[in-house]
Parts: structure tokens; sequence; C-alpha cells
């Protein structure tokens, strides 16, 4: 099973993936501030592989290293990837957070965008993700469980598909 964590860039990663037969359980909403993750999330057990993708709507705040560590540290995945965000600043809080834990950054400011904050084509962050080549990891569903219900349901996306 794999993990989604974060805002829009996480949505338009989860819908590449998809489109190459991955399907991830997804804790993310457009517009999503590291501190809404902080309230919200809790990572289900057995997920293979997570990918983080927050600080592009709250880069200035001054709690974001504490929010990306927290999310980081409820991350129970075997392999975790971080997506630095195009602006500068918290790419670095990101990419300092990522290597002080030994994770894989995709740093989005290498790729090419419209707006400098979502890359043009999302099917090369999901490429350089390289999941297609762990595909084949199983993870025993059993010891899976549902994230937690948000307060605002409505804004976050959630979704847990199994593939045997």
């Amino acid at each position: 099973m794999c993990l989604i964590i974060g805002d829009s860039t996480a949505l338009g990663t989860a819908n590449a993936l998809a489109a190459q037969g991955i399907r991830c359980a997804v804790h993310a909403r457009v517009g999503a501030p590291s501190g809404d993750s902080v309230k919200t999330f809790r990572s289900p057990v057995g997920a293979g592989r997570v990918l983080i993708a927050l600080g592009s709507n709250d880069p200035t705040n001054a709690r974001l290293a504490r929010n990306l560590m927290v999310i980081r540290q409820r991350s129970m995945g075997s392999q975790v990837t971080w997506l630095a965000p195009y602006h500068a600043s918290a790419a670095r809080i990101v990419t300092d957070i990522a290597r002080s834990v030994g994770d894989p950054v995709i740093q989005l400011a290498s790729l090419p965008s419209r707006d400098r904050v979502h890359p043009q084509n999302y099917r090369t962050v999901a490429a350089a993700l390289q999941w297609r080549k762990t595909a084949s990891i199983r993870v025993d569903y059993r010891a899976t469980r549902a994230l937690p219900s948000p307060q605002h349901e409505s804004s976050v996306r959630q979704a847990v598909v199994l593939s045997f």
C-alpha cells in the first residue's frame, strides 16, 4: 500500500500514479497548509511507500518545519519521499528535514511550471518516484486501518485501493 499526504501537488501526483495503475491512500486537499495535516492526519499501519507534499500553501509559516516533522514522525512507511515546493525557503525546509532522516526529495523547482506552484506535468513527478519498480510490494491488508475522518470531511480526499 502507498500513502500520499499533502496539498494539490499531492493530488496531482496521486492522479498521475493512478493513471499508471498505482492506487494509493490519499490524505490531501487543494490549498492544504501543513498545519491542517498535523490536525487531521494519523498514519495507517502498513504503508510501504509514503509521499509527503506540503509547504506550498504556507511557505512563510513559522511552524512549517515543526509541522513537517510531526507529519514525518506519523508517517510509518518504509520508504518516505518528499516533494519540495517551488518556493525556495519552503523547499529548503523540506529538503533539510528529508535529509536529516535519510529520505529522498523530488525538487519541484527542477520541473517546468506555469505558476511556480504546480508542475506542468504530474507524470514527470510520478516517474521520478519510481514506484512502478516496487509496485509488487505486498502489504498484509488485515494490518491496515482506515484514516480517521477529519472534522471537515468534505475538504479531504481519501481513498484506499488494495491490489493483489
